[in-house]
């Protein structure tokens, strides 16, 4: 069978080693603003398992020259007898640097001491409990913020691609301390917009932004082309919540306790009742930054859904082609129910037996608390529900 993959593989200094031109198998999963993976099976006796085999090995795969993903060797494992043994090896894209580098409060701290600068520039001290402020459109937060700490702090080998300010404003009294980066831009940066990557391009690997195309398709039963959908629903925890938190004011400073109620009247008139619930915050210092925060945990407390359809490929439905691609913007019919969402993955297998199989998948089977979602999952099931009437 022909192998559409291109798998090059380098050393830990991004040397080029070679091509891994035949795998036995290979399952390369590109993922939406999330981290890629991928498995790729050779014979024991391949010309590049020494190179594979050191610590820091890394690949670059594409598909019909296609990029999908870059990363690091994070797992090997072999099994005899030696006459059939094969070395499989498990790759994490680049995309993980989000979630395994922190955010910084300051750039450099003086770790030790109390003293601490803010991150504007002003001197302070610990009971200043400092943050840094992530504000601006998402795709200058994110690069400042990637910028700051994998850049300039850290010095990793990544080029932070040329600020364009795409995707609307991160939510005012954002912040982040210690914080990994990913839980404290995501899923803002999505919602502003925006799909994030890191691609290896030479000896460095790119941070960049895009905006997700539009597949002009819709996507039907049908068609042929959805091959499989799932979803659930389940009310909200809350619709009223209480936080309290404390922080220093005044001189010499004291402690003051605030306290805010967010109220999802919405819901209070859907449901007809009152749910309330209580969180201590521990990361707000002033009232302006509880709020933020208490919004943030009524949001997660709301109503949870998840959709998610498998995709089938066909003469001219395939991945790479039409805006076919990982984040793209993907319309879907249900029964007669429309929702757009994310080609959030797509799992590609190849085998020397078998070739290649592409199986998009959009939306995600999980909690979240998206409310379109939840909106969508109400109108879907009043569908089904009618349908089982007409039966």
């Amino acid at each position: 069978m022909d192998n559409p993959f291109e798998i090059k593989v380098y050393d830990r200094n991004f040397n080029f080693k070679g091509y891994i031109g035949n795998p036995i198998s290979l399952t390369v999963i590109p993922r939406f603003n999330d981290v890629g993976t991928a498995t790729i099976e050779v014979d024991l006796d391949h010309r590049l398992v020494g190179a594979l085999l050191d610590e820091g090995a890394r690949v670059v795969i594409r598909k019909d020259g296609l990029f999908l993903l870059s990363g690091k060797i994070v797992q090997r494992s072999s099994e005899g007898p030696s006459l059939t043994a094969t070395l499989k090896l498990a790759v994490r894209s680049d995309f993980r640097f989000l979630k395994q580098v922190l955010g910084f409060p300051v750039p450099n701290p003086q770790f030790g001491t109390l003293q601490e600068q803010l991150a504007n520039g002003g001197a302070g001290d610990a009971k200043d409990d400092p943050t840094y402020a992530i504000t601006g459109n998402a795709e200058a937060a994110l690069k400042a913020i990637v910028t700051a700490n994998m850049v300039n702090r850290l010095g990793m080998p990544v080029t932070v691609a040329a600020n364009q300010n795409r995707g609307s404003n991160i939510p005012s009294g954002s912040t982040i301390r210690f914080n990994p980066i990913f839980d404290k831009l995501f899923p803002a940066v999505e919602q502003a917009g925006l799909g994030v990557t890191f691609e290896q391009q030479g000896s460095t690997i790119v941070c960049d932004v895009f905006v997700p195309p539009v597949c002009p398709f819709i996507l039907t039963e049908e068609s042929g082309m959805l091959q499989w959908w799932a979803w659930s629903a389940s009310e909200a925890r809350a619709t009223r919540m209480v936080a309290i938190s404390s922080g220093q004011q005044g001189t010499p400073p004291q402690t003051v306790r605030f306290i805010d109620l967010q109220v999802d009247t919405t819901l209070e008139t859907n449901y007809h009742e009152v749910i309330e619930d209580f969180e201590n915050v521990s990361n707000a210092d002033t009232y302006a930054k509880l709020q933020v925060e208490n919004q943030k945990l009524l949001a997660d407390a709301g109503p949870k859904g998840g959709f998610a359809v498998r995709l089938a490929e066909t003469a001219t439905f395939n991945y790479g082609k039409n805006n076919l691609v990982v984040g793209a913007r993907v319309t879907i019919s249900v029964n007669g129910v429309t929702r757009t969402d994310y080609l959030r993955e797509v799992v590609m297998t190849y085998t020397r037996d078998d070739g290649v199989a592409v199986t998009p998948v959009v939306g995600e089977i999980q909690d979240s608390p998206d409310r379109t979602l939840s909106n969508f999952l109400v109108r879907l099931l009043k569908s089904v529900n009618d349908m089982k009437a007409r039966k």
